[in-house]
């Protein structure tokens, strides 16, 4: 399952004393996910309206794929 991601804002917010740190301290719990089967257009609104540039795809609560925003340049979506 899903439970969290380390962004680098995470790891700038922890800088000062990163190392002595476990993962579970500085991740974001609970990411914004999306469905396989979404369309890449809705990912990118979601992307857009959140400001972020990655989405897990999660499938029955499962992590199956990571979608990056340039993954959607490349498709022409943008």
């Amino acid at each position: 399952a899903l439970v969290g991601l380390i962004t680098d804002g995470d790891l700038r917010r922890h800088m000062d004393g990163l190392m002595t740190h476990a993962a579970g301290e500085v991740m974001t719990k609970g990411p914004l996910v999306i469905g396989p089967h979404a369309l890449a257009a809705e990912a990118l609104k979601v992307m857009n309206e959140r400001r972020i540039t990655v989405l897990f795809v999660v499938e029955s609560g499962k992590p199956v794929g990571v979608l990056h925003v340039h993954d959607l340049l490349r498709a022409g979506v943008i």
